[in-house]
């Protein structure tokens, strides 16, 4: 005999139980969730452990790391810095033009000084309690003939410039002009140290001997201006260097 007090309840929920879960199917995940939907449009898994770190999958790892690189990356104009901080960069037409004011600054410079310093050596003939002449030594003539050609190539240079400058164009083609300056500016440059330093031994010579006089003065004033266009032909030099390797880019 039934209890009146028993509900019929229990036994309805006896003969339906409620159905467990998958065994390999996580209780929190829901079913309509589609197997191929992407990671990264699902909705994140809530981290039930706080003591245990999250999971992470193969996606996740990617969309990290490229938000990351996108966060990390400088932008186009600035230019870290090795202590961390970080500057704008130049833009490329900011650049070549402040290297083509240098070009220019170097190509005058050279022609002004090679001219004074083969000006200078020609002019010292008759000086002197002995009345010498640059002409009656090798070295000198040497140094007046390196001089004169530097001066003649610099101021083709700076002609070249100006032809650029005015016609928006260049009065050698590319890339024969870079290979054609860069040899040029190597070439003269050796010349140069190599004429100024046979002047300035000859002269040290005839100081140590004779002694010094308006003659030996003048030679040394020769000398040192034939030393600085060396400096301006060797900084074009390098110039010229850049501009052959990175005339493309």
């Amino acid at each position: 005999m039934e209890s009146p007090l028993r509900s019929p309840l229990p036994e309805k929920a006896a003969e339906n139980p409620t159905p467990l879960p998958p065994p390999n199917r996580s209780p929190l995940r829901s079913p309509l969730r589609s197997p191929l939907r992407p990671a990264e449009n699902a909705n994140p898994i809530p981290n039930l452990n706080p003591d245990r770190p999250p999971r992470t999958t193969p996606e996740t790892v990617v969309t990290i790391a490229n938000r990351l690189s996108r966060e990390e990356r400088p932008p186009a104009d600035v230019k870290a810095l090795p202590g961390g901080g970080r500057v704008p960069a130049l833009p490329d037409n900011l650049r070549k033009a402040e290297v083509r004011r240098a070009v220019i600054g170097l190509r005058v410079s050279a022609v002004v000084l090679c001219m004074i310093s083969f000006s200078v050596m020609a002019a010292d003939k008759t000086k002197g309690w002995a009345g010498d002449s640059y002409e009656r030594y090798e070295e000198y003539r040497y140094c007046v003939g390196v001089n004169v050609i530097g001066f003649l190539y610099s101021g083709y240079q700076v002609f070249a410039e100006v032809y650029r400058t005015i016609k928006m164009r260049h009065f050698v083609r590319r890339p024969l002009s870079f290979y054609f300056d860069l040899a040029m500016d190597q070439i003269l440059a050796y010349l140069l140290i190599s004429a100024s330093s046979v002047a300035a031994s000859r002269n040290d010579v005839w100081v140590s001997r004779f002694g010094g006089d308006d003659f030996t003065k003048m030679i040394s004033a020769s000398v040192a201006m034939s030393f600085l266009a060396f400096i301006a032909l060797a900084l074009n030099s390098i110039i010229s260097a850049y501009n052959v390797f990175s005339w493309d880019s």
